[in-house]
């Protein structure tokens, strides 16, 4: 009961925001462009359309052509509505200013229909040209490569290469034929063992029943690992363990498991499950058995937790969760709240690599954020 009640709530505030948010655009797009009669209800219509695409689309459903549909418009809306609003709050603040000093050229001041009807056609070619170049960025995942120089690790597995990625939301925006691509290029980095962290799954089991057999041409010689992002919990975990069952790829929840006795994977669930869900947490040192002298791997989708970790004496941790961002300038928001940088960082004497994931969530669109499918090679010091 309790969670209903939050999930209406959290609805609700989501929904009064985005109402807010669109109502201001929608004013500051009427003022700019000042349409002439005809063309006012152009404008309107097509606003419309956009503020309402998503919510339709989630109506209709995920699975046929009308739903899917407007999804797709109503995703790229919200990347326009970002960027949209970011002008006009610039704007805003510009004639603010102007009022205050009056620093605004003449000529501007002469001739505001003229300058906001300019102001607004090139605010909208930025805009498409940024949506485009994002979309396109969006679809071909970097592959960058680390060395990791470990100790502990077991001579004979010197080079021990691990495949790594996050955030994948597979479902409408990112479907079947975009996984197959991203589950080729995985397997040409030719991966020892391949680990995703979280946000695999953007949709319930039902509604992607592709999904499985499409996961379970990932190869790797020490087999496939996932664990939990906050999207396997909205989606249903016991439907994500279902499809990891049929995919051939092993969940780790809360679990450590040891892999031909050469490193020690410890994967923990997502922070959702213990805060929304009521999963039961675990320190992570209670994973790390104190004879323990392998390597360890801790992965965890959103990264926290990560002074915990090096403290029970993790060698590596993985996290995803914010995708860099996704939309600039939003990934220096992302870095002040989890106080880390995507990429590789060392806490301590812990490595740690925070993803910047493979897919994309709402907008189908990375504006400096470039899609990656990371691979670690693990080496031993000397």
């Amino acid at each position: 009961m309790t969670n209903i009640k939050t999930f209406i709530i959290f609805i609700t505030i989501v929904l009064l925001v985005y109402i807010s948010i669109n109502f201001y655009l929608y004013k500051r797009a009427m003022q700019s462009a000042a349409p002439v009669e005809g063309w006012i209800w152009v404008l309107r219509i097509v606003i419309l359309c956009g503020v309402l695409s998503y919510p339709l689309g989630r109506i209709l459903g995920v699975g046929n052509a009308a739903g899917n549909f407007f999804i797709w418009i109503g995703s790229f809306w919200l990347a326009l509505l970002t960027y949209g609003v970011m002008i006009a709050l610039m704007v805003d603040i510009v004639r603010f200013t102007d009022l205050l000093t009056g620093w605004l050229p003449d000529w501007i001041i002469s001739n505001r229909l003229l300058a906001g009807r300019m102001l607004f056609t090139a605010s909208l070619v930025l805009i498409v040209m940024l949506l485009t170049g994002g979309h396109i960025r969006s679809l071909y995942p970097l592959t960058p490569e680390y060395e990791i120089e470990l100790e502990s690790l077991p001579a004979d597995h010197n080079e021990y290469r691990i495949v790594m990625l996050s955030d994948v939301h597979l479902g409408v925006i990112v479907g079947e034929k975009r996984l197959r691509r991203i589950v080729e290029q995985v397997n040409d980095l030719s991966p020892d063992v391949i680990l995703i962290a979280g946000d695999l799954l953007d949709e319930s089991f039902e509604n992607i029943p592709w999904v499985a057999q499409a996961l379970s041409g990932f190869e790797a010689g020490d087999g496939v690992f996932a664990v939990t992002g906050n999207h396997e919990f909205y989606g249903g975990v016991l439907g994500f363990e279902e499809i990891m069952k049929e995919a051939g790829i092993k969940p780790l929840r809360n679990e450590s498991f040891i892999i031909d006795n050469s490193v020690m994977l410890i994967g923990l669930d997502d922070q959702t499950g213990g805060r929304q869900f009521k999963v039961k947490q675990i320190h992570i040192s209670e994973l790390v058995p104190e004879e323990n002298q392998l390597p360890v791997i801790l992965i965890h989708h959103t990264p926290s937790r990560i002074k915990e970790a090096a403290e029970a004496g993790v060698d590596l941790m993985l996290s995803g969760h914010v995708h860099e961002g996704q939309l600039w300038p939003v990934k220096y928001i992302a870095e002040a709240v989890y106080g880390v940088k995507t990429g590789l960082t060392k806490v301590d004497r812990m490595y740690f690599y925070l993803s910047s994931g493979v897919g994309t969530w709402g907008p189908p669109v990375r504006i400096g954020a470039a899609p990656e499918i990371v691979t670690l090679v693990l080496k031993k010091s000397a």
